[in-house]
């Protein structure tokens, strides 16, 4: 049973080592390591969410820039005030 979890184990990572060496030869040079890792980083940012229950980066900076973008008041779309 050990020999089988451990072959599922090695295939899963082989997998993943696969997947990541496709993206990062598809990916334009200079984003190479943004393309392999990318998906790996926001898997492992998501699984520190819902383990500390706090916002993720990602998120953290989509609130922020929100918040910093000036809302349009009432006169913005008034034609007569020219």
């Amino acid at each position: 049973m050990e020999v089988i979890i451990g072959g599922l184990t090695a295939l899963f990572v082989l997998a993943i080592v696969i997947g990541m060496t496709v993206r990062a030869v598809r990916a334009e040079r200079g984003q190479r390591l943004r393309a392999a890792f990318g998906p790996l980083m926001g898997s492992l940012e998501i699984h520190q969410e819902l383990h500390t229950g706090q916002k993720g980066l990602q998120d953290s900076v989509i609130e922020s820039i929100q918040a910093s973008e000036v809302r349009p008041s009432r006169t913005d779309g008034d034609p007569e005030r020219d």
